[in-house]
């Protein structure tokens, strides 16, 4: 009996000093590109060349996991700054190239980066555009 109590002593030991409760940031595990992109809205920060009126960085692209993306855009070329509405519509993501698709249109974006607060993607026709996590 004492030999078995003995072996069960040894054997918590050596459990409790494999047991590695190191908080090594290095291993974790860094977060995709999709579920990147599909971590709330994105607004309108910048484009190069050209710009957003302070009206166009209320804009914003909410992309969801199941390959949906809510788009809503607002305008102030004719008075005060409105939204003109929210449309939904689809996209894909390989790789780097992100594509959606707006109706019969089809706007194609390499993602030159992402964190968890900017998105910086170059579109189809070279504009390189900078979203952000803060409207306005």
């Amino acid at each position: 009996m004492n030999v078995l109590k003995t072996l069960n002593i040894v054997c918590l030991i050596l459990f409790a000093f494999s047991c590695n409760s190191d908080d090594d940031s290095s291993s974790e595990i860094a977060p995709s590109t999709l579920e990147l992109l599909t971590n709330g809205k994105w607004y309108l920060e910048s484009k190069t060349p050209g710009g957003f009126s302070d009206c166009e960085k209320n804009s914003s692209f909410k992309f969801n996991a199941n390959h949906t993306v809510d788009v809503e855009n607002f305008d102030d070329s004719s008075g005060p700054c409105d939204t003109l509405g929210t449309v939904n519509s689809t996209y894909s993501l390989s790789g780097s190239v992100l594509t959606i698709e707006l109706g019969s249109d089809s706007v194609t974006a390499t993602i030159n980066s992402i964190s968890e607060t900017n998105l910086n993607v170059t579109n189809n026709v070279g504009d390189t555009i900078v979203f952000d996590k803060v409207q306005g």
